[in-house]
């Protein structure tokens, strides 16, 4: 199967575009070994915050977001994710307020696809505040039992969807390779499953699943009510994609995996939960063709090379970005192993976590250039009857920049509590 991410080449594009970073004159100034080493081993804990300038307007939070966020706290509870977190990681969960994430990014769309967007983000951010937590990130039975339910909803009304079939497959052959005794990882079992209970159940609705993937489940049948087939098929690959990244995290880091810079960055553009937001578009479009003319992007466009370069980009800047400015307390806490500035400033010899932030922000500023040229050759490229739905991709993925921005310097997810930060992103002690 062809990989849901871009077919963008890292060697050849963003991690080559910096000479500087290429060859090491960044990292690598005429000094001794032992002196350089002593340098970092001053500044290893110290670590600024860069400043953020972008080129898109500044965000404004919808106005809908505190409101979304009560209605959210009620659905949590009525699904007994709340019980599933346990307290500590419940009130955190609450305190990040994610509905004022989607705030920020979608300030001007229809109230229930809003509330959808919120309910998404608060059940996900949720699911991986559960597998990050040390008590949980051993916990494979527990995650395997949250996959494989995930993909029977995804497959119940398409059963025999090859994309799918076969994402499922290497899913179900790396729980075979970690835990070759797990009875259910076995596709022809999967299959057992679902017919046992198609045959059991008029629905799907009727199918007994956990708090997580029933408030999953919820939002599939929702989402996939109004949608043509293809829209449908490729949400369901983005979210199959998703956890096959959070899989592959879990493992790796109970094998104790080090990533390099371009695995990270891979990974990264799984785990992120992003790419489910951006292709939200699709129902956005169904919407606006309603009352305007407005034509879908077909498979052949939207598994282009151009429109996954461009949404790959997006990407790549809202995941590191969070890296960027969440370091800070991923530090403070000694959670800041799985971050590309960390990564970062290790292969790359950086003298200071600062500088290897500084230097992750620049290749930010080099995505979201590389995003609009994409974007442009997309537009160029494509019949002028799909250019209004490819402008509101591009208009979803320019008010991801400036959103994820303003969240992530305000939100008591990242912040830390005795620093506060300028519109522009400095920090001030």
């Amino acid at each position: 199967m062809s990989e849901m991410g871009p077919s963008l080449d890292l060697d050849s594009t963003v991690l080559s575009i910096r000479s500087d970073f290429r060859e090491g004159r960044f990292l690598r100034q005429s000094k001794s070994d032992l002196y350089r080493n002593e340098i970092r081993s001053s500044s290893e804990n110290d670590y600024t915050v860069s400043d953020f300038q972008h080129r898109y307007p500044k965000a404004r939070l919808n106005p809908l977001a505190a409101q979304c966020h009560d209605i959210i706290n009620d659905w949590i509870v009525s699904l007994g994710i709340d019980k599933e977190l346990g307290p500590s990681m419940w009130q955190s969960c609450m305190a990040a307020k994610f509905s004022e994430f989607m705030g920020y990014a979608y300030d001007d769309i229809e109230p229930n696809d809003f509330l959808w967007l919120c309910k998404y983000c608060t059940c996900f951010f949720a699911l991986d505040t559960k597998l990050d937590d040390s008590e949980y990130a051993e916990e494979i039975d527990w995650s395997c039992d949250v996959i494989l339910d995930m993909n029977l909803v995804l497959l119940w009304n398409e059963p025999d969807n090859e994309r799918l079939l076969e994402g499922l497959k290497f899913i179900l052959d790396t729980l075979m390779a970690f835990e070759a005794s797990r009875e259910r990882a076995q596709l022809h079992i999967i299959h057992a499953d679902m017919v046992h209970a198609r045959n059991k159940s008029k629905s799907l609705l009727d199918v007994k699943l956990g708090a997580f993937m029933s408030g999953f489940r919820e939002l599939w049948l929702e989402y996939i009510e109004d949608l043509p087939a293809e829209c449908i098929s490729r949400q369901a690959e983005t979210f199959q994609q998703f956890f096959k990244g959070c899989l592959l995290e879990q493992i790796g880091r109970m094998n104790g995996t080090k990533l390099s810079v371009s695995d990270y960055i891979s990974l990264r553009r799984l785990t992120g939960g992003v790419m489910p937001l951006l292709v939200f578009s699709d129902r956005l479009i169904e919407h606006k063709r309603r009352i305007s003319p407005i034509s879908h992007l077909p498979d052949s466009l939207f598994y282009g090379e151009d429109m996954q370069n461009m949404l790959a980009a997006c990407i790549d800047i809202a995941t590191w970005h969070n890296d960027i400015f969440g370091f800070k307390k991923e530090l403070l806490n000694n959670d800041h192993k799985n971050t590309l500035v960390y990564i970062v400033f290790h292969e790359y010899d950086c003298q200071s976590y600062t500088q290897a932030g500084e230097l992750v922000l620049e290749l930010v500023h080099d995505r979201i250039a590389e995003m609009e040229l994409a974007y442009e050759r997309l537009r160029s490229a494509a019949a002028p009857e799909f250019h209004p739905a490819i402008d509101l991709f591009i208009k979803t993925c320019r008010d991801w920049i400036p959103g994820t921005h303003e969240y992530h310097i305000t939100s008591s997810r990242y912040v830390v509590s005795n620093s506060s930060f300028s519109d522009t992103g400095n920090l001030k002690r």
